[in-house]
């Protein structure tokens, strides 16, 4: 089947960037007499439904490439897995015409970031893909294409330049493209919609295109004799499809409690930092990359480099200190930073009206941050404390007692600021968490888009 354009409704930004990749790979001769090198692996990643797939088919159908796809079977049949992918290099390879070799969620079948294995397989599937696309030669006329579900957790050594070059996120329609998709399967049907799809749209924020192409055939499913869809039934259907298919995987408690928290501590960061984020479901994390680096200083638990999109291939690990040292952190920094600890111990209480032992790591942190910055003299040096001195020279108790009086008095107020900012937007984390939940990590782009449509994060005085 010959795939276009116009079969993708919506994502003006990322289908012009396809194109752009298009022209790249159809103009391929024109730009080796350049010297460049072109794209020898390209992934589309992005939550389930979003229409990933049907990218790569277009791309294929544009660039006239004859798609090869990699059938992933059985997850725990890794020798039949690894049979295939080398089969389809070859025939790539054999094949006198453009070839896409196409792997589909590969995510489900590779180690994560954390080089965590889902199967004895994993690590020889990922070894293999290594090994056959560092052997491709970006001359020769086929290019490795791959979706993912969870772009954050695949292992850094394949997606570094040089093995998949390009990156292309297909987030959750805005309401712009949820309209255009709506009006896209609206009008494959014969029916009348009491709303217009750009109200409709409206009320669809957080839906994939696979949720929006089944709202569609539910209210048609359910129309009148006429054909007629009133406004009840599709008001109707949207409350059904949020209750029953967002999110699709059935949310754990534990997952709800740390989305929660989580977020709690994003939507403090993000209103004192407006830099590069992660939002994630995960552990010793704000979700804010500029916090996290000063957190890092003191608790060496932290992600640091949480949400960074780092080349790190021709970094020399030796300088790695220096890079450290290259960002500089004042009071004021640090105490935003302690805020957004606490906005995830905020949440959980205005939220959820409990707090939950999640937290206890966030608190923990928040000491270390405290005695950190204490001993660097940030809190001045009548409040310094320093264990190196205190080993030979003990400091006096009323010293210690006046220095915790301090820290008590530091943390009650960043609670406080926390507190009025949660508050302020608990409606906005009681609508992200099961989006988060879903997604289980949403980069900046497409969380600001998600932010937009739900009213954005409200400011305090």
């Amino acid at each position: 089947m010959n795939y276009k354009f116009t079969d993708i409704a919506g994502y003006p930004q990322e289908k012009a960037e396809l194109q752009r990749l298009c022209d790249i790979i159809n103009d391929r001769e024109q730009y080796l007499a350049r010297g460049a090198k072109l794209p020898k692996g390209v992934i589309f990643y992005g939550g389930t439904g979003t229409g990933k797939t049907l990218f790569a088919k277009v791309m294929a159908s544009t660039c006239n490439l004859k798609m090869i796809e990699i059938d992933l079977g059985s997850p725990s049949d890794g020798n039949a897995l690894l049979k295939k992918i080398k089969k389809a290099f070859e025939g790539a390879r054999r094949s006198g015409e453009p070839a896409m070799i196409f792997f589909d969620e590969m995510d489900k079948v590779l180690p994560n970031a954390r080089e965590e294995y889902y199967s004895d397989h994993s690590k020889a599937v990922l070894a293999q893909l290594l090994t056959l696309i560092d052997g491709m030669n970006s001359d020769k006329n086929f290019i490795f294409v791959a979706t993912c579900n969870n772009y954050a957790e695949l292992p850094a050594a394949l997606v570094r330049p040089g093995r998949i070059d390009k990156k292309i996120q297909i987030g959750l329609p805005d309401r712009a493209s949820r309209a255009e998709i709506l009006k896209l399967y609206a009008g494959k049907t014969s029916c009348t919609f009491e709303m217009s799809m750009e109200e409709l749209a409206k009320l669809c924020g957080g839906f994939s295109c696979a949720a929006l192409e089944t709202l569609i055939n539910e209210c048609v499913l359910q129309s009148d004799e006429r054909g007629f869809v009133s406004e009840q039934l599709i008001k109707e259907r949207i409350l059904e499809s949020r209750s029953g298919d967002l999110p699709r995987r059935p949310p754990t408690q534990a997952d709800m409690i740390t989305a929660c928290r989580n977020i709690g501590c994003f939507i403090v960061a993000r209103s004192l930092n407006t830099g590069d984020y992660l939002l994630r479901l995960g552990d010793d994390t704000v979700c804010n990359l500029y916090f996290n680096g000063a957190i890092g200083r003191y608790d060496d638990d932290y992600d640091a480099e949480d949400g960074a999109d780092f080349d790190d291939t021709d970094r020399d690990d030796d300088d790695d200190d220096d890079d450290e040292r290259s960002v500089y952190y004042t009071k004021a920094d640090y105490l935003n930073a302690i805020c957004a600890l606490m906005g995830g111990y905020v949440a959980e209480e205005v939220v959820l009206h409990k707090t939950y032992d999640n937290i206890y790591p966030l608190l923990m942190t928040t000491d270390y941050v405290l005695a950190g910055i204490s001993e660097a003299g940030l809190l001045g040096l009548g409040l310094r404390y320093s264990e190196i001195r205190n080993g030979t020279l003990k400091y006096p108790q009323e010293r210690v007692s006046e220095i915790n009086a301090a820290f008590d008095e530091i943390v009650d107020g960043c609670c406080k600021r926390a507190r009025a900012i949660i508050e302020a937007n608990a409606e906005l984390i009681r609508k992200l968490i099961p989006i988060l939940v879903e997604q289980r990590s949403i980069f900046k782009p497409a969380c600001e888009k998600i932010l937009g449509e739900l009213g954005g994060i409200q400011k305090t005085s």
